[in-house]
């Protein structure tokens, strides 16, 4: 029955004008996304992609409701039994101050992280709340003095001051290629996050979704 009366859809990825949506982080557009999109555009030259940007708390019903395809990143709230996930790689945090800072050290010691002055990208992300809550629990305190939304002018602040930031290593890899900054090891050991890919139950077997997590 299931090879001859009621066969599965196939999806030609070639031939497909079909539209892709899917949800990204910040930290995942500027990381994550050109790789993703190119990938995409060689296989299926003729689809369209929407990345969007949504709060945590919305995603749940976004996948329910079929707005979007997939979510990529940290969320460890989407754990509803009619969600799949599938663990994509590990991120961990790292300090982030200007090349010729009067610091030299590999690793910040808990004094300076305490007195420097650090600026807060505070980007609405669970791994931000996550980093925050560790700190508390060990009561550790640090003097922010500039509290941004965004990551996108953040190296060129760190560049031209004495303030330290706390960050994605991979986002920290990517400014200090290009900008006059270096990669510092926090104080505190902080432990690592799983970055995971979720969709809903409804797209386990759809093969145009199969192809899209396997180019994921």
């Amino acid at each position: 029955i299931d090879q001859e009366i009621l066969p599965s859809p196939t999806f030609d990825p070639a031939r497909s004008t079909e539209e892709f949506t899917f949800c990204l982080s910040e930290i995942g557009e500027v990381v994550f996304l050109p790789s993703l999109f190119d990938r995409l555009r060689t296989e299926a030259p003729n689809a369209r992609i929407r990345c969007l940007s949504l709060a945590p708390k919305d995603l749940l019903e976004a996948l329910r409701e079929g707005k979007v395809d997939s979510v990529l990143g940290y969320f460890p709230d989407l754990d509803a039994p009619n969600i799949y996930q599938q663990r994509l790689f590990s991120h961990d945090l790292v300090c982030l101050i200007r090349s010729d800072h009067r610091i030299t050290n590999s690793q910040l010691s808990i004094e300076d992280f305490c007195s420097l002055e650090h600026l807060q990208v505070k980007d609405g992300s669970r791994s931000q709340e996550m980093y925050e809550a560790y700190l508390a629990d060990r009561g550790i305190e640090r003097n922010i003095v500039l509290q941004m939304s965004h990551y996108m002018s953040m190296a060129a602040i760190i560049e031209g001051s004495d303030l330290v930031v706390v960050l994605p290593r991979t986002v920290a890899n990517l400014y200090a290629r290009h900008s006059a900054v270096r990669l510092i090891e926090p104080p505190v050991e902080i432990p690592p996050y799983s970055l995971k890919h979720h969709w809903h139950a409804r797209n386990q077997k759809d093969p145009r979704h199969m192809w899209f997590r396997s180019q994921v």
